[in-house]
């Protein structure tokens, strides 16, 4: 049952500015144990009433409802070759299995490339991953054990052998048609010219700053009637932003993958809530220009740069409008206060109570 409108509306939510951070945190970090208690606007979609709408899910956190899918490893294979080249490189050397079987390759390779661990180790390792990944969770009997090592022993070997080599950046292990596409897929990103020109834009007299892949951090004091003040933290990872001082303007632009034609990408833009996401990139990043280079009132741009997955690849620039960063903001102070609700009637622990 959702709360009273009117109690919504009482709840003040003020960020701590002397809590912003925006810096460099690889997404091992950023998505562990330290950063667990942390908001994100992927964590808000949980509690959304239009669209998963599970409280309870959302104060567990996304560590415990990872969704497993070769999609989600296509779209961070893109990601990482589109915007970080200098740490990732394809692998063409080792393929690896498709669907989950690829999830359990993954989670039990160090346990089955050291010679040294025993069958039992093994097996427990994969009676593990096979929780973890939800792969006949319950019922990974020793047939299923052994049918899966059969699918998985050449990737393990073959990537072993691989990273036997030194390699001078992180590999990325898809199965030979995934790769294919992905590497269609970043060619054509990197064609775009218009694309890259906003990855990499160009000043008058001082070359902006462009980042990718950093992270916000920032908390949040709420206040409540009848409640005593508490903290929540927010955090976000912008896949490419600009500062430019010169044009007080600030520019966010995430790169996103659709499979099928562009022309169903608004479809996409509304289903998937991307104005809320790109409103908050957009907040915390003017938080941090006006805290580090102070610019006031900068001008906010925004752009998804799309990539269809299927062939011919064609790419395109979505411009996001200001109609769309009043829908997004909307909704996320929305989110935030029922976070806060939720915190100050059933889940007192996930707050930091000043």
């Amino acid at each position: 049952m959702s709360p009273p409108k009117e109690l919504l509306d009482s709840i003040k939510i003020t960020p701590l500015l002397d809590t912003l951070r925006l810096e460099k945190i690889d997404d091992e970090e950023y998505f562990s144990e330290k950063y667990s208690n942390y908001i994100s606007n992927s964590r808000l979609s949980l509690i959304n009433p239009e669209q998963d709408n599970d409280p309870e899910a959302f104060f567990e956190g996304l560590s415990k409802h990872n969704k497993y899918s070769d999609a989600l490893i296509f779209g961070s294979a893109v990601h990482q070759l589109c915007l970080q080249p200098e740490l990732f490189h394809m692998c063409n050397e080792v393929d690896r299995p498709t669907a989950k079987a690829g999830f359990m390759a993954d989670e039990v390779y160090l346990i089955f490339s050291d010679e040294l661990k025993n069958d039992d180790d093994r097996k427990k390792a994969l009676q593990k991953a096979s929780d973890k990944v939800n792969y006949y969770k319950g019922k990974f009997d020793d047939d299923k054990i052994q049918a899966l090592i059969e699918k998985c022993e050449s990737y393990w070997k073959a990537r072993k052998g691989y990273e036997a080599k030194g390699l001078a950046s992180t590999p990325i292990y898809l199965d030979p048609k995934s790769r294919e596409r992905v590497t269609n897929c970043v060619r054509a990103l990197n064609k775009n010219k218009r694309i890259q020109k906003l990855l990499h834009p160009e000043g008058i007299m001082e070359k902006p700053i462009s980042e990718n892949e950093q992270a916000i951090l920032l908390d949040v004091q709420v206040e409540m009637p009848g409640v005593k003040p508490f903290i929540l933290k927010l955090k976000a990872k912008l896949d490419n932003y600009t500062i430019d001082k010169e044009t007080n303007t600030i520019v966010v632009n995430d790169v996103k993958t659709i499979g099928k034609i562009l022309s169903y990408f608004e479809e996409n833009f509304e289903k998937f809530h991307y104005y809320r996401e790109l409103a908050i990139y957009c907040w915390l990043l003017s938080l941090c220009a006006k805290k580090h280079y102070g610019m006031k009132d900068c001008t906010i741009k925004s752009n998804c740069l799309v990539v269809s997955t299927i062939p011919d690849f064609y790419t395109k620039v979505y411009e996001v409008t200001k109609k769309d960063f009043a829908k997004g903001f909307s909704e996320f102070t929305y989110l935030l206060k029922l976070v806060a609700y939720h915190v100050a009637t059933e889940y007192k622990d996930f707050a930091i109570w000043t």
